[in-house]
């Protein structure tokens, strides 16, 4: 049995996660026509298009920082397994055991890859489009990351969210 104050939390961190994740999708919706970006349809996208990328990105960004920071601890907190002083590679190698993510190292990739395409420098631009890239096609591994949460937490400690 959870206590209510941790139930409140991950709920309230499962809610901040379908949130980003829906308006990926929708930010996707609105660019899929031209992905994967190029050198040549990059420099054709609209105002628009880019600020659909760009809400991309951001949620990205907000959502890999909240699954971080939040999801990942809380659901180990709730197998009573205290994350306060361990590294963030061993909260990975953990979750990697109980098959919630496929890879510590792909986590960390999608990590390195989003802080890269962060910074616009016009010399990277081939560097970045193909983060761009890869990022929209993590979508999936994203949405299956936090179902794999909700499916541990029924699994283990009968909790729905």
């Amino acid at each position: 049995m959870m206590d209510s104050i941790l139930e409140n939390k991950l709920k309230e961190t499962f809610e901040s996660c379908d949130s980003h994740v829906n308006r990926m999708i929708f930010a996707k919706s609105k660019i899929i026509a031209h992905l994967p970006v190029s050198i040549d349809n990059y420099y054709s996208l609209t105002d628009e298009h880019i600020s659909f990328m760009d809400q991309f990105i951001y949620r990205f960004s907000k959502l890999q920082d909240i699954m971080g920071s939040r999801l990942f601890p809380f659901l180990l907190n709730a197998f009573a397994e205290t994350t306060d002083d361990k590294a963030f590679i061993d909260i990975l190698n953990r979750l990697e055991r109980f098959e919630i993510i496929n890879s510590t190292q792909t986590w960390l990739q999608l990590r390195k890859i989003r802080n890269d395409i962060a910074h616009e420098y016009p010399s990277s631009l081939l560097e970045r489009l193909a983060g761009i890239n890869f990022l929209f096609d993590e979508l999936e591994t994203f949405q299956k990351i936090i179902e794999n949460c909700r499916r541990i937490l029924l699994e283990k400690i009968d909790v729905r969210f």
